[in-house]
């Protein structure tokens, strides 16, 4: 019998390392590793109840970096031994691998080790449970050239299986960081950029106590927020499909502006739109386009008429595998079943505000002075409720009026009303009762 032969099939380290940090940035690297510290605490409060303390409350991150180095560092339970010697530095977290936490905001075992190896060669990384602790050295020139090929495993060093006296929590260092990578840590507008997505995409773990410094600068949660009194309220309803939860809550975050035209200027329009969250974790943020149903049948294309509207739509599970996010966590699956059933809710929320901003403009000074004097309150404020409630607007005895004209000529009767500044809109009323003025009354 002819001896039986092999073809290769393994991949190779250099063409790994290469492929898993090519398509993320450098932000969300920095996340990945911010949601192995809340992993970090998931497993440490498996099981365990603190009564009515908020779940993450006395604990921190850490994020320091400049030109020379990237650190972070946190006191959120440490990697245990087992798990690093079973799957935490694995490329892919193994089918069979044991949960090791409620609502981990992990995905594919592969968000650590992508981060690390995007941003430089020389990390090093210490773990203490408190009661056991390693460190873990990686020169990735060396690991990358070590032989044999299929050898990628990585060496932990200074283990204690008991008796440790290192504090409880992980730190990670990276040196020599890759040029790209020290150019955007010099950037001052870097560090700015990181603050704001900490606290926009953090928001609901920020909101439950964790303590998050960016280069020393303390994150505050930026939580989306609706206008509610007792003509307004936002709808917030909530599902269960199989091991998955669902909240929906949609409704008014602000009055919409004057000059709602499709030319029109308009500050924070990256605030409005449709939000994902996933185990606390935000994924998507306003989103106005056919991801939420915007354009799709039944709901307008997102026009600056419906500023001011805003969604969230909550996944939770304690398996994250079932929760529709992808492995950056800046997008969602569309085909998953659970978003599927969520993507018609969040439709029918949209088409409500979208016939509420249509309705409005007949009775606009009472729609604005209702909507103005409403307070606003956080999302996890605001009360289960079926529908959204929105002012009544009486459009009996009123016809809306409707026309293109050239801007040259808008313009010019602007200033020959003295209105150099003012909308078209403002202009075309003022047109109407001027004409009303002159040859009706």
């Amino acid at each position: 019998m002819p001896a039986k032969l092999k073809a290769a099939g393994n991949p190779s380290k250099g063409f790994f390392i290469r492929m898993i940090t090519r398509d993320i940035s450098l932000t969300d690297c920095m996340l990945d590793l911010l949601d192995n510290s809340v992993d970090g605490i998931n497993r440490l409060k498996h099981g365990a109840s603190d009564g009515n303390a908020p779940r993450y409350s006395g604990f921190d991150v850490k994020i320091q970096f400049g030109e020379r180095s990237f650190s972070i560092s946190d006191n959120c339970g440490g990697i245990p031994i087992k798990i690093a010697q079973e799957y935490a530095f694995r490329f892919g977290r193994p089918d069979d691998v044991i949960e090791d936490s409620g609502q981990s905001i992990g995905l594919y075992g592969i968000g650590m080790k992508r981060a690390m190896f995007k941003m430089g060669k020389d990390i090093n990384l210490v773990t203490s449970t408190g009661q056991e602790s390693f460190s873990l050295d990686i020169d990735v020139d060396k690991w990358r050239d070590r032989e044999p090929e299929t050898d990628w495993d990585f060496d932990l060093t200074d283990v204690k299986r008991s008796g440790t006296e290192v504090p409880a929590g992980t730190t990670i260092k990276i040196h020599r960081l890759y040029p790209g990578i020290k150019r955007d840590f010099e950037t001052p507008a870097f560090a700015i950029d990181m603050n704001h997505t900490v606290e926009r995409d953090y928001a609901f773990i920020l909101q439950q106590g964790l303590d998050i410094r960016v280069n020393d600068k303390k994150a505050k949660p930026i939580m989306p927020s609706f206008r509610e009194s007792e003509q307004i309220a936002p709808m917030k309803i909530t599902k269960k499909i199989g091991d998955v939860s669902i909240e929906i809550s949609a409704g008014l975050a602000t009055p919409p502006p004057e000059d709602d035209s499709s030319d029109a200027t308009l500050t924070d329009m990256d605030v409005y739109g449709w939000y994902v969250v996933c185990n606390d974790r935000v994924v998507v943020t306003a989103d106005k386009t056919a991801l939420s149903g915007w354009g799709t049948p039944g709901v307008g294309i997102w026009h600056p008429q419906y500023y001011g509207f805003l969604g969230v739509a909550r996944f939770d599970s304690h398996n994250p595998d079932l929760l529709p996010w992808k492995t950056t966590k800046r997008d969602v699956d569309p085909s998953s079943t659970v978003y599927k059933a969520a993507f018609l809710m969040m439709k029918e929320a949209s088409a409500k505000f979208i016939e509420y901003t249509n309705k409005r403009k007949v009775e606009l000074k009472k729609a604005r002075e209702i909507e103005r004097a409403a307070p606003t309150k956080s999302v996890l404020q605001v009360a289960r409720r079926e529908t959204m409630k929105l002012p009544t607007i009486a459009t009996g005895g009123m016809t809306r009026i409707c026309y293109n004209k050239p801007t040259a000529d808008v313009e010019a009767v602007a200033r020959a009303l003295g209105m150099r500044s003012a909308s078209p809109r403002a202009v075309g009323i003022r047109t109407f009762d001027y004409v009303k003025e002159k040859e009706v009354e």
